[in-house]
């Protein structure tokens, strides 16, 4: 995994040589850097690396990465330099590396950005959604101060970029709504080729008789609900023979969860996972009769995607993006209604036909945010950001 770390603040011509190298000026008439801290994550680049590395497009290779120094996951080369710890790395070391590699343009893919970039910079700024403007209650001191603070960086992001990159309709509209002047492009998320199973669906009778749920620890992500919900399902089912749940996601709480499961009298038919490699959360997706995906509010709603492409019906939220990505496929309810849940799913569980219906429609809406699909969006993005004037906005 190439790498170029340590360099002073003021490089050699060696350090400078090896700087130029990283980005590769003939195959993009701009010079196009990007914060690439995902690829330094434990995780090896899943969740906001493939997305990243998706936006990236063709030009993975050309643009140019910026990180923190540490482990890089992937096979990328990066510059590394800097202060070590992110926050101040991206609010001080970053502006001035961009001013010295001379950027024509910065992509910033994680909802802020630098509050001061060159003036000769065009900003690219990915704005997934407006949750955090929201105000979700948050218990933990230290994620309510950083929340505070990237509440402060968005707007002036927004008001800086040249373009605002977001990835439904609904988000889209949302900035807008918030940001009137903004010059909004929406470029759908994407999940990789492995996950869409096409004629390959896992058929009922090889599946395990589970409901996936993907959740999180986090308010917007509508945990707590999500198990009384099932609970109040399996309070109107046969016991012996109702479909388990198995839930990711939740590793910050695991243990309160537990807690929950445990007063709902369903502690012995709900099943935490840990820590899932792709591979496994693919098989997982594959062998659940049904995925329940129970969030308030989301700016896309990767696991409906997943499920979807994977052939397993989807059992979701009527809010925000989720039906503009489920579409006709997934079967809805109100986040806030228990019982509403419960009824969901009960609605497709209780029905094999139904369940049928649902694999059907999901690959068939799945398909429409294929990698292909969305590929041929970016480079269409990105040719048109090359034949515009360098000129910050």
């Amino acid at each position: 995994m190439p790498i170029i770390s340590d360099l002073s603040e003021t490089d050699s011509p060696v350090e400078q040589k090896q700087i130029e190298q990283s980005s590769n000026r003939e195959s993009y008439p701009l010079r196009v850097a990007y914060d690439a801290q995902a690829f330094l994550s434990p995780n090896r680049g899943l969740g906001k690396g493939v997305q990243l590395k998706s936006l990236l497009g063709p030009y993975l290779d050309t643009f140019a990465g910026f990180a923190t120094r540490g482990q890089n996951y992937s096979e990328q080369r990066l510059i590394q330099r800097g202060l070590p710890r992110y926050q101040l790395w991206h609010q001080l070391s970053l502006p001035y590396q961009l001013q010295q590699w001379g950027a024509d343009v910065f992509l910033a893919p994680y909802n802020t950005a630098p509050l001061f970039i060159p003036k000769r910079t065009k900003l690219i700024l990915v704005l997934h959604d407006l949750i955090l403007l929201e105000r979700f209650k948050v218990p933990n001191l230290r994620k309510r101060m950083n929340n505070e603070f990237r509440r402060f960086l968005i707007p002036r992001a927004v008001s800086r970029a040249h373009t605002v990159l977001t990835v439904s309709s609904y988000s889209k509209q949302q900035i807008v709504h918030h940001f009137p002047s903004a010059d909004v492009q929406v470029i759908p998320c994407t999940v990789g080729p492995s996950w869409f199973v096409g004629k390959h669906v896992r058929a009922f009778a090889e599946r395990e008789n589970c409901i996936l749920a993907v959740t999180g620890d986090v308010p917007h992500k509508n945990p707590q609900r999500a198990l009384e919900g099932y609970a109040a399902f399996v309070a109107q089912s046969d016991r012996s023979t109702v479909p388990h749940l198995r839930v990711v996601g939740m590793s910050g709480s695991i243990q309160k969860f537990r807690r929950w499961a445990e007063m709902l009298n369903v502690s012995d038919l709900v099943h935490i996972e840990p820590y899932l490699t792709e591979d496994q959360l693919q098989d997982l997706y594959r062998r659940s009769r049904a995925v329940l995906f129970p969030s308030l509010m989301e700016g896309f709603g990767i696991p409906v995607l997943e499920a979807m492409a994977s052939g397993t019906p989807v059992i979701t939220s009527n809010t925000t993006s989720l039906p503009e990505v489920g579409g006709p496929a997934a079967n809805y309810f109100d986040p806030t209604n228990v019982a509403g849940i419960a009824t969901a799913l009960k609605q497709v569980l209780d029905h094999p036909d139904r369940q049928q219906n649902m694999i059907e429609l999901g690959l068939a809406q799945a398909n429409k945010f294929h990698p292909d699909s969305v590929r041929l969006q970016i480079q269409a993005f990105w040719d048109a950001l090359a034949a515009t004037p360098n000129s910050p906005r």
